[in-house]
């Protein structure tokens, strides 16, 4: 039997924990989630799990308290991971790839709902999480979970991530506008030809924490402080730019041929 999501609304709070998911978990979160929740307990657990991994990592990869930031290039991470970790999941406890998918893609696309539950909202906000949802769900294949994080912390930091404008993101899915949002909240990226590249709407990134090696031409700008204890090859050209301090931890090498400026004015000043 198929319900409606009103219905399964209605009755969520008086039959909610006689399938195994406790609703004050859920306080705080709109009714369409609680509504997917009821009706996908297990699948809801294994996706909340994730997002508090995602959660975690985020804080790892751009410092305390990045979890909690929006718009900017964390954010952008967080919501990629949060997609990928969760599809895994999913397969992992015995989903095919389709199923695993459309759960995932419902339940982080209702987050983007009203507090009523009733209508998405559509902001330059959630196009980005949608957007950077999609992307996320295109990395379901990985190997291992150190492999998922670089790849998708290279694709957050500067230069890999674009800074957009909500038209211009819903622009990159489609020329007309309503399509472009259906893309964004119902289609699973392994049939959407999205692009790869995260997007973000705030151009700066608030702190770092680098431990990759860089082989580009590369300026990372932050509004609080850069912590770094990675390598410049020979062929890097790089700038750290940090409102508060840049620091050079044991392990940052800067080997010869390479360029390698510090600064310490923050995001758009030099």
């Amino acid at each position: 039997m198929k319900y409606h999501l009103s219905t399964i609304v209605f009755c969520f709070f008086t039959t909610a924990t006689t399938f195994g998911t406790n609703p004050h978990h859920l306080l705080g979160l709109n009714l369409r989630v609680q509504a997917l929740a009821f009706m996908y307990p297990a699948q809801a657990q294994l996706i909340f799990d994730a997002g508090n991994e995602a959660n975690a990592y985020t804080d790892q990869f751009f410092g305390t308290g990045a979890q909690s930031q929006n718009d900017n290039s964390s954010n952008a991470f967080r919501h990629s991971l949060w997609n990928a970790l969760a599809v895994k999941k999913l397969k992992d406890a015995g989903a095919n790839d389709a199923t695993a998918n459309d759960i995932v893609q419902q339940f982080t696309s209702a987050y983007e709902y009203n507090e009523a539950g009733t209508a998405l909202v559509k902001t330059a906000a959630s196009a980005m999480d949608l957007h950077n949802n999609l992307v996320g769900r295109s990395f379901k294949n990985y190997t291992t979970v150190n492999q998922l994080l670089d790849s998708l912390f290279l694709k957050a930091i500067e230069p890999k991530v674009i800074t957009s404008t909500l038209s211009q993101i819903l622009a990159s899915h489609n020329a007309d506008v309503n399509t472009a949002w259906n893309l964004l909240e119902n289609t699973d990226s392994s049939v959407l030809n999205v692009s790869k590249f995260l997007v973000r709407i705030d151009p700066c990134t608030v702190s770092l924490v680098l431990n990759h090696t860089i082989t580009d031409t590369v300026k990372f700008e932050v509004s609080t402080h850069i912590q770094a204890q990675n390598i410049l090859s020979p062929s890097a050209k790089v700038t750290y730019d940090a409102q508060n301090y840049v620091l050079l931890n044991p392990g940052f090498k800067a080997d010869e041929g390479s360029t390698f400026s510090a600064y310490v004015d923050g995001c758009g000043n030099k």
